[in-house]
């Protein structure tokens, strides 16, 4: 990473507290700065992230609805997102989106490798 300028500011929504603190306090332990939350409806509440890693199932909001209300930053522009599930089958509204998926568990180095894939999306490199 570019040590010149601000490390990617990460937004972890997953209704599961344990998980969201854990990738929280890991990506912060790898000099990303981590915000977290639970209801993807306030998460960006005076926040604008560089990249998003969404739990594919948040009680009383579809994927779908999570993804329309967190893909866009406030200029308009498209929001990289990670979906994380416990399902091995990647979900069918991620079809033809671009959209990342982890599936959980996941090692440390799995979790790191696929949010520099997901930074590195914000900003044009390819990896």
């Amino acid at each position: 990473m570019d040590t010149d300028r601000a490390e990617p500011s990460i937004l972890v929504v997953d209704d599961d507290p344990l998980i969201r603190f854990t990738v929280e306090a890991a990506l912060g332990a790898h000099g990303y700065r981590v915000t977290g939350s639970a209801d993807p409806r306030t998460a960006l509440d005076g926040a604008d992230p560089d990249a998003v890693l969404l739990d594919a199932i948040i009680p009383g909001c579809s994927l779908s609805e999570c993804l329309d209300l967190l893909g866009r930053r406030a200029d308009g522009s498209a929001r990289p997102i990670l979906v994380m599930s416990g399902s091995l089958t990647r979900p069918v509204e991620l079809a033809a989106t671009g959209i990342g998926y982890l599936t959980k568990p996941f090692t440390l180095p799995a979790l790191l490798e696929a949010v520099e894939g997901l930074v590195a999306s914000t900003s044009g490199t390819v990896t």
